[in-house]
């Protein structure tokens, strides 16, 4: 009976997990370049909607092929990093978080190139949405990570399950 019981939990966790997904949009509004985005692993996404079944950690979006960019880690310019993951047993564990990066710390080099957007799909963004990136600055790239200072930026968070995002770049 024991052995039942397990494999009965066993079969809803697996089920939960494997009902986890996230639609990830991108817009390339460049006239040049592919719009991409990495995970962690290096698995790359170009397609204009790309769903991902399961968490996604460590996402990152920029041109590629342009603009002087590079073919991974987005080097050289400007990205959107983010991370989706459904809320488990405790909403507050949730890890839906997106962000602009210009950082240029750590052997990063993220460097404004083009304009860029981001959309959370399913949630309302804490703060509030940001808004465009049109600019080098925090002025003009509302919250984004600039210069060497890994903590000067904001990571705009929510707590929903199977949270989606559409990027636009120019």
């Amino acid at each position: 009976m024991m052995m039942k019981s397990i494999v009965s939990v066993l079969a809803i966790v697996v089920a939960a997990v494997a009902q986890e997904s996230h639609v990830v949009n991108l817009v390339n509004n460049c006239g040049q370049g592919t719009a991409v985005f990495e995970v962690a692993g290096g698995q790359q996404f170009t397609g204009a909607s790309n769903t991902i079944s399961g968490p996604v950690s460590g996402g990152l979006a920029w041109i590629k092929g342009a603009f002087g960019c590079g073919d991974a880690d987005a080097l050289n310019c400007g990205d959107v990093e983010f991370t989706l993951i459904n809320p488990d047993t405790d909403p507050s564990n949730t890890q839906n978080a997106i962000n602009y990066s210009l950082q240029q710390n750590g052997g990063q080099t993220h460097t404004f190139k083009y304009n860029m957007a981001f959309t959370a799909n399913g949630c309302s963004l804490t703060p509030n949405n940001p808004g465009p990136c049109t600019g080098p600055t925090q002025d003009v790239c509302p919250g984004a990570f600039v210069g060497t200072d890994a903590t000067d930026g904001t990571v705009f968070q929510c707590s929903a399950a199977n949270v989606g995002l559409t990027i636009t770049f120019c």
